[in-house]
């Protein structure tokens, strides 16, 4: 329960304390610095009243039940003590939603608020029950009447607390009012003895939900630089840079982020690898994704094979490609895996290996059949095979669009026939 036994002695000793005082008329808003001042100071100054007798009867068997742990007792004894003031009734039903904090948090922003209506408690006793309002509000899920309270307590007291300012940001984001959220958190920044990570996390995540991107990264540089132990911001800071396009930063922040170790996941590496792509270091791709795939970090899934293959093939390690295209493909029965392999094979005057890989994605019903029909045709001429290349050329010329370069390659293979005396 949040009310302690202190804090509930030190109230009712207040109460009967001070003595008796006026009603408190909000000013407007739109005040001057030195006119709100002057209202705060005047609020300060006012004397309190004391509860009555009576009321301060219940109050003392209210705390006699409280230091015996009988909390519901007490409450009970709150909800029935009948005042004959309105300080009393705003005192009374100020202890019972405290009392109810954590207990039926409803009932107890019902009875803060009733007992911070009229403005009469002690300038200490209203500040902490505003405060107490918003703070549940927030956790109750209420949070455009969260924002509004907090507001209601600055206007009150006249302070610029960060941490408050944190939480009407916070409101604002789950609200998803992400360009609300973005100046409350700047001013809690900004009224920070210290710099606080949860508050640069905060704006991050209001800036990345208002797509104000290069903002976020501006953000996350700074963070890198304040929270450098902190591993995720230095992926983030290379996500950012990514989506923007500016490759080379997000490689060099990805690249200073392995060397600390803060690299982990399989998310991680696929980035660092595809970073590695986008900046065309094609072969250090492929060789993260095969690594870390070995390591057991990255699945071994038609995915990565494909990536790695890719890689491996762009920077004209066509083996290689051709080995993780086969693999890719035998994973799935992946026709256009082997198409693809076929064609490594192919860079690589390795015509038989690549006959297979061909016929093979024939066989699992390829995309364009035409296509590969053509490069069987050039796989079977270069071994001499003109009987099959002429089969396979044919094929071809059933694909409308192949029809006019298969034409061509045929009379081609009948005439290399003809002058090696093979009989078409």
């Amino acid at each position: 329960m949040m009310t302690k036994l202190t804090k509930l002695s030190s109230a009712l000793a207040m109460a009967f304390a001070l003595t008796a005082g006026s009603f408190y008329v909000p000013a407007s808003l739109a005040e001057t610095a030195a006119q709100q001042q002057q209202r705060i100071q005047e609020r300060k100054d006012r004397r309190s009243q004391v509860v009555t007798e009576r009321t301060g009867r219940s109050l003392s068997r209210a705390i006699d039940l409280y230091n015996e742990d009988k909390a519901q007792e007490a409450l009970q004894v709150l909800l029935e003590t009948r005042t004959s003031s309105d300080f009393d009734r705003a005192f009374v039903d100020r202890l019972i939603g405290q009392l109810y904090v954590g207990i039926d948090n409803a009932k107890a922003i019902d009875y803060l608020q009733r007992a911070a209506r009229p403005d009469i408690l002690s300038f200490t006793d209203q500040s902490s029950t505003l405060e107490n309002i918003g703070n549940l509000l927030i956790q109750e899920g209420h949070y455009e009447q969260a924002v509004e309270a907090y507001r209601k307590w600055m206007h009150f007291t006249g302070e610029q607390r960060h941490d408050i300012y944190f939480r009407i940001a916070g409101a604002y984001l789950q609200m998803e009012q992400y360009d609300n959220a973005v100046q409350p958190i700047d001013r809690a920044l900004a009224l920070s003895d210290e710099p606080r990570e949860n508050y640069y996390q905060a704006k991050l995540s209001a800036l990345y939900g208002a797509q104000r991107i290069p903002e976020a990264t501006r953000v996350l540089e700074q963070m890198v630089t304040l929270f450098p132990d902190s591993a995720q911001w230095w992926f983030y800071l290379g996500n950012t840079y990514q989506m923007q396009e500016d490759f080379q930063k997000s490689l060099s922040a990805l690249r200073v982020a392995n060397l600390l170790g803060y690299l982990e996941s399989r998310t991680h590496f696929q980035m660092f690898g595809q970073t590695f792509a986008n900046n065309e270091m094609s072969f250090k791709a492929a060789k993260t994704f095969e690594d870390k795939m070995k390591a057991g970090v990255i699945p071994e899934n038609r995915q990565i094979l494909m990536a790695i293959a890719s890689n491996y093939q762009a920077a004209r390690e066509y083996a290689k490609a051709a080995e993780f295209y086969g693999r890719a493909g035998q994973l799935d029965n992946d026709a256009e895996a082997f198409r693809r392999q076929g064609e490594a094979y192919l860079a690589i005057q390795r015509y038989r290996n690549a006959i297979t890989a061909f016929n093979r994605a024939i066989e699992l019903n390829v995309d364009n059949p035409g296509r590969v029909h053509m490069s069987l045709t050039s796989a079977h001429f270069y071994l001499e095979q003109y009987p099959q290349a002429l089969a396979a050329v044919q094929q071809a010329r059933r694909d409308s669009a192949l029809a006019r370069q298969a034409r061509s390659w045929e009379d081609y293979i009948r005439e290399k026939a003809k002058q090696k005396g093979v009989n078409l």
